[in-house]
C-alpha cells in the first residue's frame, strides 16, 4: 500500500471517519461514483487555485489509495533499466568535442567507474534535504558524516516522478546501501562513488551546486582528464 505519508506529500490528506450532517454527504466520490456516506474516510484532490470556478473534487480514501497504488506498479521497471539507459548514449559527445576527452560523455564515465545500488529507508538520524536539490542534500550529508556516508553521482529512477531515470546523486552506507536524503522512495540507482576529499575540494572551487561530473563551470575536469580518476573516485 502507498503510504499515507507520500500521499501528504502529494497534497492529499485523509479526513477520517465523516460525522452525520457532514456537507460533503451524498456527493459522488471522484472514481466510484459512489454517494459519501456517514462514516466514510475521504480525500480532497487538490484543484487549481487560479480557477475560481472549480468545484470541490471528494473521494473516498480507498479509492485514492487503490489508484496510486496501480499507477506505481504500472510504472515498474526491470532491474538494470538505468544501466540499460546509460548504456544507450553513452557514446554521444556533450558538445561534439570528442578529442578533448578521455570519455565520449557523462554515461561513459559512470558505466566505467560506477556500480549498482540498492535503495534502503533512510537509517535513524538521518533526515530529509530540500526538494530538488539532491546534489546539495548528498554534498551536505557526505561531508557532514565522512565516516559513515560516502557520496555518489550518477543516475537513477524516482518511482513517483519519472517514468526514465534521471540524474542524481545520493549517499551510500558502510554495506553501500542507498542513503537518499532527497527522494522518498527512489529505484533502481547506478553511480560512481566520490572520495570526501575530493567532494570538499569541488564544493569549494564551485559557485554554485553543481555536479562532480557534468561540472561546466569548471570545464568537466574529469572527463576532460584534467583531474586524476584515481584521486576522486572511492574504491
Amino acid at each position: 500500500m502507498m503510504s499515507e505519508a507520500n500521499l501528504r506529500r502529494l497534497g492529499l490528506e485523509n479526513s477520517g471517519p465523516l460525522r452525520p450532517g457532514h456537507p460533503e454527504l451524498g456527493l459522488p466520490g471522484l472514481f466510484c461514483k459512489c454517494p459519501i456516506q456517514a462514516r466514510d474516510e475521504v480525500g480532497h484532490i487538490p484543484q487549481d487555485p487560479e480557477d475560481e470556478r472549480s468545484a470541490t473534487l471528494v473521494a473516498h480514501w480507498k479509492c485514492i489509495e487503490d489508484g496510486f497504488n496501480r499507477l506505481r506498479g504500472s510504472r515498474d521497471l526491470a532491474p538494470g533499466a538505468t544501466r540499460r539507459f546509460l548504456e544507450s548514449w553513452a557514446g554521444v559527445v556533450k558538445g561534439g568535442d570528442a578529442g578533448a576527452r578521455l570519455y565520449a560523455s557523462q554515461a561513459d564515465f559512470i558505466l566505467k567507474h560506477g556500480r549498482a545500488f540498492e535503495w534502503r529507508a533512510l537509517p535513524h538520524g538521518v533526515r530529509m534535504g530540500a526538494p530538488r536539490q539532491c546534489f546539495r542534500n548528498a554534498v551536505r550529508l557526505a561531508l557532514r558524516k565522512p565516516r559513515l556516508y560516502t557520496y555518489v553521482e550518477g543516475y537513477a529512477i524516482n518511482t513517483w516522478v519519472a517514468d526514465h531515470p534521471v540524474a542524481h546523486a545520493w549517499c551510500v552506507d558502510p554495506e553501500h546501501f542507498v542513503v537518499d536524503t532527497t527522494w522518498e522512495e527512489g529505484a533502481d540507482y547506478f553511480g560512481v562513488p566520490f572520495r570526501a576529499e575530493y567532494v570538499r575540494r569541488m564544493a569549494g572551487a564551485s559557485r554554485r551546486d553543481y555536479p562532480l561530473i557534468d561540472n561546466e563551470e569548471l570545464g568537466f575536469p574529469l572527463l576532460t582528464g584534467a583531474h586524476a580518476v584515481a584521486e576522486a573516485i572511492s574504491a
